[in-house]
């Protein structure tokens, strides 16, 4: 998909002459991301030149002289981010080159490895079952009348030491799946002592690509603000590492909420 919404662009007057990204001192390369991708990626990938090639393509940038095209598509990026009527329209310029990169066809190969995707929501259990472990926590099949649809719970029984635990995973590999997940998960989050939304990076991308499609502008925040409102967590899974892009609110069940869902995975475990 092409830049569109740019009829009317920005006066050169309101642009800087030598405009770099700016992709911050302090940020750390990890944990921050652009649409799903960490930042840390990211600036390995724009120093490719196939990435380069296919960001003047996808952003049409109409000069990109020399073997270093980054400059250009900079200032392009800053042209579109200052045009009202652009998608990109006080978008983060790191965002910009992240999304763009996600759209170019002619980098389907490198885009499936950065944003790792997967061919089945199958493929995340695992590495969630792992992380569940480590976490202290006995992993089982969800989908019990009492936890939703979240469709990997952990659970750990209380001690004297530690209180029960129940956390809820809703994993998904389908954008379409993750409106409807966190509209069902809230009816029954009060039974857990946490909720998560587990999915790729990819599909946090495929989601905010498909929100162009009913909204003019680019929302960054498009999946991470019903998250937060919501209380979720959301749990990013890149080959065997899961990565706990947002923190969930934690709660505290009564003791009967917490028994009925240990009858529950008793029960599903038979």
């Amino acid at each position: 998909m092409k830049v569109s919404g740019t009829s009317s662009l920005a006066p050169a007057r309101e642009l800087k002459n030598d405009v770099r990204v700016n992709f911050g001192f302090f940020v750390d390369p990890d944990t921050t991301r652009y649409a799903g991708l960490r930042l840390r990626r990211l600036k390995e990938a724009i120093k490719d030149p196939r990435v380069q090639e296919a960001l003047v393509a996808e952003l049409e940038v109409t000069a990109a002289p020399g073997k270093d095209k980054m400059p250009a598509i900079e200032r392009r990026i800053e042209e579109l981010r200052a045009t009202k009527d652009s998608r990109w329209f006080e978008v983060p310029a790191p965002e910009v080159l992240a999304a763009s990169i996600f759209q170019a066809k002619a980098l389907a190969a490198i885009v499936d490895d950065l944003w790792k995707r997967v061919a089945r929501v199958q493929d995340l259990a695992a590495p969630l079952r792992t992380w569940l472990d480590l976490a202290g926590l006995t992993p089982h099949v969800g989908g019990t009348p009492v936890t939703g649809r979240a469709n990997i719970i952990g659970y750990r029984g209380g001690g004297l030491v530690s209180a029960m635990r129940v956390v809820a995973i809703e994993a998904t590999n389908d954008a379409g799946e993750l409106s409807r997940a966190l509209e069902e998960m809230k009816t029954a989050k009060h039974h857990t002592s946490a909720s998560y939304v587990a999915c790729t990076p990819a599909l946090v991308a495929e989601l905010l690509w498909a929100r162009t499609a009913v909204a003019p502008r680019w929302d960054p925040n498009a999946l991470a603000g019903p998250l937060r409102a919501a209380g979720f967590g959301l749990l990013l899974i890149e080959g065997d590492a899961v990565a706990q892009a947002i923190l969930p609110q934690e709660r505290r069940p009564d003791k009967a909420r917490l028994g009925a869902i240990a009858s529950a995975i008793v029960t599903n475990a038979k």
